[in-house]
């Protein structure tokens, strides 16, 4: 598999996370009152600290998948920390209930070590 699949599905995921952070944050900032399913919560949680607080970790995620996908994958040797990243990523979009960015993150994440490994067969080999 080549390396551009990887690329353009950790883009499509940066975009994804820019979206569900952007929407995060401003449902968080929606009154608490005209969301039925929040009326209870509302007078004991700050709704919009909580979600703020999500959706900024969503923005920071699309962010460094942006900068993986843009800067790191265009290298001719990918390092053991980017599929380190990717994993992390994958486990907490698993654990925030992000469904679409799993979906995105898993495949690409198994690409990149196929990748990986393909590369150090071809440098065990030369030596």
């Amino acid at each position: 598999m080549k390396k551009k699949w990887s690329q353009r599905l950790l883009l499509i995921c940066a975009v994804w996370q820019f979206i569900d952070g952007i929407l995060t944050i401003i449902l968080g900032f929606a009154k608490p009152n005209r969301i039925p399913e929040l009326q209870g919560y509302a007078q004991f949680v700050p709704v919009a600290t909580i979600t703020g607080l999500v959706g900024t970790a969503f923005l920071l995620s699309g962010l460094v998948n942006l900068l993986l996908a843009r800067y790191y994958l265009r290298r001719p040797t990918i390092g053991w920390g980017i599929p380190a990243v990717i994993g992390l990523e994958s486990l907490a979009a698993y654990v925030c209930l992000d469904i679409i960015s799993v979906i995105l993150l898993i495949p690409t994440l198994v690409i990149i070590m196929l990748y990986r490994h393909q590369q150090q067969k071809t440098v065990s080999a030369a030596h």
